[in-house]
């Protein structure tokens, strides 16, 4: 069996919440009123993409913020473990559960969740985060999160990371986040 494929497709224009179009067919205009209430709305002009987000867009987090969820406590780790790594068959799906975890640090890893999941096929996902000065537990949880849309990472073990289909930050531990290792 091949190596599964994933994609990170980002989200469009279109589909946001702050975008506007007024007029039909080929006499369109369109607006962004995603700025705070000060700035009004601005609008699109004829050089800025048709459905990615332009490089001023207001929800846009440049670069990456890059944020790692560890467990609670030495009980929700094991949970995970006989959930989650105990019996991994590759193609599985893997889905941790968020009250299981909290926020402990972030980091400036400087990478797309496209640009990470390309760059640990080339080189160990050890390597990727040590020279961004951070170490990383088996199980733990990676977002990354451009503004737009995040991307979740689920650390199995050496050198693998698992795209995950679903993760909902909203319900992690509300806990103070802590520093990453390596006094980063």
């Amino acid at each position: 069996m091949g190596k599964q494929k994933y994609t990170f497709p980002g989200p469009t224009c279109p589909g946001c919440q702050y975008h506007q179009s007024v007029g039909d067919g080929l006499v369109q205009t369109r607006y962004c009123n995603g700025f705070d209430k000060k700035r009004k709305s601005k609008r699109f002009k004829r050089s800025d993409p048709k459905y990615k987000p332009p490089k001023w867009c207001p929800r846009l987090i440049s670069p990456p913020v890059c944020r790692v969820y560890g467990f609670v406590d030495e009980k929700s780790e094991f949970l995970e473990w006989c959930l989650n790594r105990r019996d991994y068959k590759p193609g599985a799906h893997i889905s941790p559960s968020e009250h299981r975890y909290k926020l402990r640090c972030e980091a400036d890893l400087r990478m797309t969740a496209k640009q990470l999941y390309d760059a640990m096929q080339r080189e160990p996902v050890e390597q990727i985060f040590s020279d961004a000065g951070m170490e990383l537990e088996y199980g733990e949880v990676i977002e990354i999160d451009d503004g737009l849309k995040p991307y979740y990472f689920y650390y199995l073990n050496y050198g693998r990371l698992i795209p995950l289909y679903s993760f909902d930050r909203s319900r992690v531990q509300a806990d103070a986040k802590g520093g990453c290792k390596n006094g980063k």
